[in-house]
């Protein structure tokens, strides 16, 4: 069924990297004359046009160091150029992905694909983050859909730039559960962007969060952003997610003119790849021996608990039930920090945890 998706890469750049050991080109299932056989792939590369085509070249030049990772290139979508075929064969085929376990890194152009998004991702209750330089939070946005079809969970904003921001777009986005990082935070240290991650769903990548100087084909040209040593390091967070399940580089046109912009994109999906490899898996679970339960109770009433893993070292938060939720669920956890702990400890909420309980 998925083969109908799609159109195959060029044969001359298959025959070009075919015979190279050692490389992408050569050690992932790739979609030349024949659709590959998709039993055992975790991760499949799609492209939207021909901003794939441009990376591709880069792309199966890079190493394969990845030890237990089956990667296909399943080629670039077929779709007529118009906006409602390329929507409806996108949302097709995410659903085809998902039904197979397969992970999508989609490489888009300089379009809007929520709605693809919104329904060709068959989950209930969705965590999603975006790396962007605004708050996109509005009613085209995937995360103001979601919430309008209360299917989000929580919506994440990373890389955020003050002047991009209104006071409108940051009260919207706060009467919903949301966490922001503002592009300084990053570039202080990018590691915080990890805990974020951890339980998001759909992570989507602009990149004109990348400043103009190192990165010249976004939408919106920058004189601030992040460098490229930052913006692979967002990407192997991302990959690290335990429950990422779709990945989406948007909102940029390559030109064969530019190729160290189409490099830093196929730098960006070799450390995607790099850390869907090197996943934890510590899923948190309090009758696992790997993990440490410790409860809190803050001066203000709260009583919150938290988890430890010894093994990966990092830590969760027990999200609250919403107030008049009659229906009895399973716990539900959110990635953390140890000064959330250590605020706990001392008697005070995180801000974390007020955002969940009071989540709209």
């Amino acid at each position: 069924m998925l083969e109908a998706f799609f159109r195959a890469v060029n044969p001359k750049l298959i025959r070009q990297f075919s015979k190279k050991e050692g490389l992408l080109g050569s050690g992932m299932r790739v979609h030349g004359k024949t659709f590959p056989q998709l039993t055992g792939v975790r991760v499949g590369l799609l492209g939207l046009g021909e901003n794939a085509d441009l990376i591709r070249p880069h792309l199966y030049g890079y190493s394969h160091l990845f030890r237990d990772l089956e990667i296909a290139d399943l080629g670039n979508l077929a779709h007529d150029g118009t906006e409602e075929n390329l929507i409806s064969g996108l949302r097709e085929c995410l659903l085809a992905l998902f039904e197979e376990g397969i992970i999508p890194i989609v490489i888009g152009e300089n379009h809007q694909y929520s709605e693809a998004l919104l329904k060709g991702v068959p989950f209930k209750s969705i965590d999603y983050s975006l790396v962007s330089p605004e708050i996109a939070f509005h009613p085209e946005s995937l995360a103001w859909k979601l919430k309008n079809k209360k299917r989000l969970f929580r919506a994440s904003f990373l890389g955020i730039q003050n002047f991009m921001n209104t006071e409108a777009s940051l009260q919207l986005s706060s009467e919903v559960f949301s966490e922001t990082l503002r592009l300084g935070e990053i570039k202080q240290n990018a590691a915080i962007c990890e805990p974020i991650f951890r339980q998001t769903d759909i992570i989507e990548f602009d990149l004109s969060s990348i400043r103009f100087s190192e990165f010249t084909s976004s939408k919106r040209p920058l004189p601030s952003g992040l460098n490229n040593r930052e913006a692979c390091a967002i990407c192997r967070y991302a990959g690290i997610s335990n429950s990422a399940s779709l990945y989406l580089l948007n909102q940029f046109t390559l030109g064969a003119e530019k190729p160290v912009d189409c490099m830093q994109v196929a730098q960006m999906i070799w450390y995607l790849l790099d850390g869907i490899d090197n996943r934890f898996n510590d899923h948190p679970q309090t009758n696992n021996r790997n993990f440490t339960v410790y409860k809190c109770h803050a001066d203000s009433g709260e009583d919150m608990m938290f988890l430890y893993n010894e093994q990966s070292e990092r830590w969760w938060i027990q999200i609250p039930e919403k107030d008049g939720s009659k229906k009895k669920k399973a716990p539900r956890y959110i990635g953390c920090s140890a000064s959330d702990y250590e605020i706990a400890m001392s008697g005070e909420v995180p801000e974390i945890w007020y955002k969940a309980a009071y989540r709209a």
